[in-house]
């Protein structure tokens, strides 16, 4: 039995047998959870749970002895890997960062090559993915940090907002929304022939469940990766509107207009780290250096990032 077979037992203990609610805290499915119970019973030959009506009711007495030496075994375990992480070089070695391709290139342009320059024995190794991909990078502890349009779709991630924008829909001079005034009602919008990002974008997933709670099937006639092709699209088609983030226009160079939703649509980009994993100093030193980054470029102050 190893420490994680342990760590899942004493979460299925802590919170009341239910296997739904433990499986879902675990990020996996309640059948492997089940699973996993029984290749553990089997494997020792014990029985730990008591069970009645095919649910786990309690623990039996070999269960209760288990559960108590096993939360003493985690807690060493813990305070094992924490104290061989504290003794770690702080600032020389590698640290993996997810970010999705859409906010490197808008918001990630300077932070990175000034990570690099005030870093230099810092491998800082940048993945590309969309969100989900991201999300479950780093629930499977492949790369330290994420970089995600909040907020994230799995709850053992944490999240610390950054940097807060809107999404926009984007558009001609010739689009009857050049005439209209402030925001554009997202009822409005719905009735246009629209481009956007493709679905392992999260702003793609947001808008579409936006649509979605009012009713409306909007004609999603185009999607892909790559941003400057929808806004060159906006450009060209009259009777076309795309929807990305209001930041991301600030790289093009072609004549294009935007608007904020009605009701406003906030484009939120946080930095994660996976809750129940205790970083080491180099990953830890990372996100504070990132973190202190865009909070001295929103209030225009100085902070204090944290030294070795």
């Amino acid at each position: 039995m190893d420490i994680h077979q342990i760590q899942y037992l004493i979460t299925i203990v802590d919170n009341g047998f239910n296997l739904t609610k433990s499986a879902r805290i675990l990020n996996v499915s309640q059948p492997a959870l089940s699973k996993l119970i029984s290749e553990i019973e089997d494997t020792e030959g014990i029985q730990i749970f008591i069970r009645g009506k095919g649910r786990i009711t309690g623990l039996t007495p070999l269960g209760e002895d288990l559960i108590r030496h096993g939360r003493q075994v985690s807690s060493d375990y813990d305070d094992m890997m924490k104290s061989m992480r504290d003794k770690a070089t702080l600032k020389r070695g590698t640290v993996k960062v997810g970010i999705a391709p859409v906010i490197i290139s808008t918001v990630f342009n300077r932070a990175i090559p000034k990570f690099i320059q005030e870093n230099p024995d810092i491998d800082l190794q940048i993945v590309e993915k969309g969100a989900y991909e991201l999300q479950k990078m780093l629930i499977l502890q492949e790369i330290d940090l994420a970089v995600l349009v909040s907020p994230a779709t799995f709850p053992s991630i944490q999240e610390h907002v950054i940097y807060k924008d809107s999404v926009a829909v984007w558009f001609n001079q010739n689009h009857r929304f050049h005439e209209r005034k402030g925001p554009i009602p997202i009822d409005e919008i719905g009735k246009e022939r629209i481009v956007t990002l493709d679905d392992s974008f999260m702003v793609t997933y947001q808008v579409k469940k936006k649509f979605s709670q009012r009713g409306i099937t909007p004609d999603f006639f185009f999607q892909t990766s790559s941003w400057d092709l929808i806004l060159n699209m906006c450009q060209e088609m009259e009777n076309t509107v795309g929807i990305v983030a209001a930041p991301i226009g600030e790289n093009y160079s072609g004549d294009i207009e935007h608007r904020d939703f009605e009701p406003y649509f906030p484009w939120d980009i946080s930095l994660c780290n996976l809750g129940d994993v205790y970083p080491n100093n180099l990953v830890r030193y990372t996100q504070k250096w990132i973190a202190n980054y865009f909070k001295k470029l929103n209030s225009n102050e100085e902070e204090f990032i944290e030294k070795p």
